[in-house]
């Protein structure tokens, strides 16, 4: 398998990283200040929102908010970060690289790939939230992102893919091109399913992500 490049962080998201606290650690007014950031920032935007809105969902004066966080795009930077770290920790690639190495055919193992990233996402939905809709319109969001979490993945992905044309159970097709098809089925599924489902929508988890698997390796034409 491919080495893993150490992840990079943009300087800015790197001295953040460096100040921050661990959560467990946190006062109860850094922990409110936090919550009340995740819910205002996933549902306004970073610039649609205000301190003094934080500051009165958490039930803190605006001065406390800089008193714990120098600036608004800190406060941003405390609630990504540690998503990031997660995301792209080694004890969470293991699960990856476990599934890859086990001997199953690869529908099965791309279910239980998206499977295992989807509970990920599922659990930290209003961080991940914001980092989709932030990286758009901060360029060191989107680096770092790239960087630490796509940069990861997508060496797994290659390694994958690489083995599964070997073994004739891939076309032969150009490597980067299926794992960006792969991923890209991922994250769509993951948009879609958050942003673009009627709340009225029933959502199986895993058929959906079974007929997703599906349509990625046999495509869509009757054939």
């Amino acid at each position: 398998m491919d080495k893993i490049p150490s992840p990079l962080f943009d300087e800015a998201i790197k001295n953040m990283l460096d100040s921050l606290k661990d959560e467990e650690e946190m006062t109860d007014k850094q922990r409110r200040i936090l919550e009340s950031a995740i819910k205002i920032f996933a549902e306004k935007g970073f610039h649609g929102s205000s301190t003094s809105e934080i500051a009165r969902d958490a039930e803190v004066a605006e001065g406390t908010i800089f008193r714990h966080f120098k600036t608004k795009k800190d406060l941003l930077y405390a609630l990504i970060a540690p998503m990031m770290i997660k995301f792209a920790s080694p004890l969470l690639l293991k699960d990856v690289q476990r599934i890859i190495q086990e001997d199953l055919a690869a529908d099965e193992t791309l279910h239980r790939l998206y499977k295992n990233r989807l509970d990920i996402i599922e659990a930290n939905w209003p961080r991940m939230r914001i980092i989709v809709q932030e990286a758009w319109f901060h360029p060191e969001i989107m680096d770092a992102l790239i960087q630490n979490i796509t940069w990861q993945g997508r060496s797994l992905g290659d390694s994958f893919v690489r083995a599964r044309i070997e073994s004739g159970e891939f076309r032969d097709l150009p490597v980067h091109a299926i794992t960006r098809a792969v991923f890209s089925t991922l994250f769509g599924y993951v948009l879609f399913s958050h942003m673009f489902t009627s709340s009225t929508e029933s959502m199986n988890t895993e058929d959906d992500i079974r007929l997703a698997v599906d349509i990625l390796l046999n495509g869509i034409r009757n054939r």
